[in-house]
């Protein structure tokens, strides 16, 4: 009696079939890892663009003058000696939310004037915020308040909140509170 050598059709058609699930497994793992590395990339990214932007506004409001009787609710006015696009210190930076559809700026945006210069340079800095909430907490009531001609006086910090329509963006849900009592302040300058 000779032993049986070789396959059955029907061991092969077993075996490409676990092969098949096994890849098939890998596959979708495989996939779910890619996935996973897009959306972190794009978190990423999200997050670094607005972190380098509110560095931007920190530095910005950091070495400026706040001109509060020229900024409507919903706007920050401050003269700046950063750096900024005009390339000048003493520069006139209006922070605002453009709505404008004749307007190519979406979002947040800053016009920027030098003091030597009538016309400002206007630049979109990000499009996903949809408004602009400034508050000033007032020296002498210790209350945040978003108009600053109910302060009593100089204000002690100055508060952006930045909501927007980006949910990859978490970092824009945090407020940047400045605090402004080592400002050099020319409170209600012109």
């Amino acid at each position: 009696m000779t032993g049986r050598r070789g396959t059955t059709v029907l061991e092969l058609v077993v075996a490409l079939v676990i092969t098949a699930a096994v890849a098939a497994a890998g596959a979708s793992a495989f996939r779910q890892v890619v996935d996973r590395r897009v959306t972190v990339v794009a978190a990423t990214r999200s997050t670094e663009r607005a972190a380098a932007l509110r560095a931007t506004l920190r530095e910005w409001i950091g070495t400026a003058s706040l001109d509060t009787l020229l900024a409507p609710a919903g706007e920050l006015h401050v003269v700046t000696n950063a750096r900024t696009p005009a390339g000048t210190p003493g520069a006139r930076v209006r922070l605002y939310i453009d709505h404008d559809p004749e307007t190519p700026a979406r979002g947040l945006c800053a016009a920027v004037r030098s003091p030597a210069s009538e016309a400002a340079i206007t630049q979109e800095l990000d499009g996903t915020i949809t408004a602009l909430q400034v508050e000033y907490l007032d020296r002498a009531t210790g209350q945040w308040m978003r108009e600053p001609a109910l302060l009593a006086g100089r204000p002690r910090a100055v508060r952006l909140a930045l909501p927007g329509d980006d949910a990859q963006a978490p970092l824009w849900q945090l407020p940047l509170t400045l605090v402004v009592d080592s400002l050099p302040l020319s409170w209600g300058a012109s």
